[in-house]
């Protein structure tokens, strides 16, 4: 099923209230004694992550010429599909969350692209269980997103064991109710990423057994729409352009941006700090390895019956903005 036929809207918008979304009064500014309402950005965020990050910038606090209405999500699926069904007009999401919507024809696109460590993704096991290796997992069962990176990387670290797809049963779980089962012993293992990944380690006593480092490209993406672009493209912009100097500033200050994240999301400082130091999003061009790179997450998808064969990515590349 498509993503267009699961969510119209105002679903989208109900469903967001209920993962946190800060839905924001437009500010008003004085123009010749008449109260005139600044256009609104409506951007869509995964546990507040970007939203700290363009707080612990200080370029991001003055002069903005537009409001930014953030929408807070748990994870990337949910983003593509406020995306598609036009309730927001940006989303942040990894690489495996983009190809999995384009499989699934959300109408959506890369306005910018950040490259990453991939040590945040990874799957964690208990400590004193039975699963040592990949290998081990056969048999087994492994919770994570549909779609998401971790499932991406389930899929490569299986293949890099010699294992078949089908040898590992997959459980598709929220990032919260997979964490609960696998402390419960109801799981074999937990494909996730950061904070998650921190949080699991640092607070639950699970251990990484194997993480993305060379087996995924490490992308993630600002995504937006064609009818955003169409409407607001000065604004997706200017908004891209804040997050992209923001990037940069915080990869020379991540204290500053830890500080930050943690104080408005709750996540313990420790978490954020650890989650921030090995991230280390760099900005990186729209440029062909891009677009192979994100190929290859298709063709990953593709290859284990999950659809989009002979899909081109090339046409959901903004390389123009």
């Amino acid at each position: 099923m498509a993503f267009g036929e699961q969510w119209s809207r105002r679903g989208i918008l109900r469903a967001g209230l209920g993962l946190g979304v800060g839905l924001a009064v437009p500010l008003l500014t004085a123009c010749d004694d008449k109260a005139k309402v600044l256009p609104i950005l409506k951007v869509g965020d995964q546990r507040g992550g970007l939203q700290a990050l363009l707080s612990a910038y200080p370029d991001d606090k003055p002069g903005l010429p537009y409001q930014v209405e953030w929408a807070q999500f748990p994870n990337a699926a949910p983003v593509i599909e406020a995306l598609n069904a036009q309730a927001i007009d940006v989303g942040a999401v990894g690489d495996a969350p983009f190809g999995f919507g384009l499989v699934g024809k959300a109408q959506i696109k890369a306005v910018a692209a950040y490259r990453s460590s991939g040590q945040g993704t990874a799957v964690l096991v208990k400590g004193d269980g039975p699963v040592k290796a990949v290998a081990d997992l056969s048999g087994r069962t492994v919770a994570t997103s549909k779609g998401s990176i971790g499932h991406f990387l389930v899929l490569r670290a299986v293949a890099e064991a010699g294992l078949s797809a089908d040898k590992v049963t997959i459980a598709f779980l929220s990032p919260n109710d997979a964490k609960a089962a696998l402390l419960a012993g109801s799981i074999d293992a937990w494909a996730t990423w950061d904070p998650y990944t921190a949080l699991g380690q640092l607070h639950d006593g699970l251990k990484v057994l194997v993480d993305a480092q060379g087996r995924m490209p490490g992308l993630s993406y600002l995504l937006s729409t064609p009818a955003a672009l169409s409407a607001r493209r000065d604004l997706v912009r200017d908004f891209v352009g804040r997050v992209n100097r923001a990037r940069d500033f915080t990869r020379e200050q991540p204290d500053r941006y830890a500080a930050v994240f943690a104080e408005q999301t709750g996540v313990p400082a420790e978490v954020a700090a650890l989650m921030i130091r090995r991230t280390n999003f760099q900005p990186v061009p729209l440029d062909d390895g891009i677009i192979a790179d994100q190929q290859s997450v298709v063709d990953q998808f593709a290859k284990v019956g999950l659809g989009g064969d002979g899909l081109d990515v090339r046409t959901a590349f903004e390389r123009s903005l």
